[in-house]
């Protein structure tokens, strides 16, 4: 009559064994750049939330991200946090706002651009008309007025969304999207752009008389924000 009881003792553990969940705990993480929901993505493949018991557990309160898991995914959570929690690259952005007309000498102010867009181009003579600087960080929105004056006869708008930043060293590019609006054309286009290149983006026919203008942009690495 012994023997069965310790049998069934015996039996209960195991299947209360095979009930339990692994051991969890609680480790909030305060945010210093990262967006919450920027953090919870790069977190998502060490939370288990699908674990049939022990599941795993994000919450976000302001600029804190607290995770319920077990210690040796937080403790991956934490490096990754700390290798992405980082101040982000504010990027520097020149537009230029470039005249195709029947001019023939030649502009100093445009001389590193000149030769492509006459390779671009079927236009006799370029100038520069407007110019406008703007910076800001990934995820952000700029605009300027870059001002032609009484060459063009209006003003034109710039917005540029600055969208992504990737990559390194002579391989680093920013993604941007950029709308030109200069009354009664307008264009927009969205394209990878080299740190430190300076690219054609498109023209546009707009301002007095109909004239074509040509926008150029050069993106530049200034430094990590603040």
């Amino acid at each position: 009559m012994n023997a069965p009881a310790s049998l069934a003792t015996v039996t209960a553990l195991l299947l209360g064994a095979c009930g339990t969940g692994p051991d969890l705990d609680t480790r909030t993480f305060e945010l210093k750049y990262l967006r919450p929901g920027d953090a919870s993505a790069l977190i998502s493949p060490y939370v288990y939330a699908d674990r049939p018991t022990g599941k795993g557990v994000v919450s976000v309160a302001g600029t804190a991200i607290t995770v319920r898991e077990t210690k040796d995914n937080l403790d991956k959570i934490e490096r990754v946090l700390a290798n992405y929690d980082r101040p982000q690259p504010t990027v520097r952005l020149t537009f230029r706002l470039i005249q195709a007309d029947g001019v023939t000498g030649a502009d100093p102010a445009i001389a590193d651009v000149e030769a492509t867009l006459r390779q671009l181009f079927r236009f006799r003579g370029y100038r520069l008309v407007g110019e406008g600087v703007v910076s800001g960080i990934e995820g952000s929105a700029v605009s300027q007025m870059l001002g032609g004056g009484q060459m063009l006869g209006y003003a034109a708008g710039l917005e540029a969304d600055i969208e992504r930043i990737s990559g390194r060293g002579d391989s680093a590019t920013v993604q941007l999207n950029v709308r030109l609006n200069l009354f009664p054309g307008t264009f927009q286009t969205r394209l990878n752009v080299p740190l430190g290149k300076t690219a054609v983006l498109g023209n546009v026919h707009g301002g007095r008389a109909g004239t074509t203008v040509i926008l150029t942009v050069r993106p530049e690495l200034v430094s990590a924000s603040p």
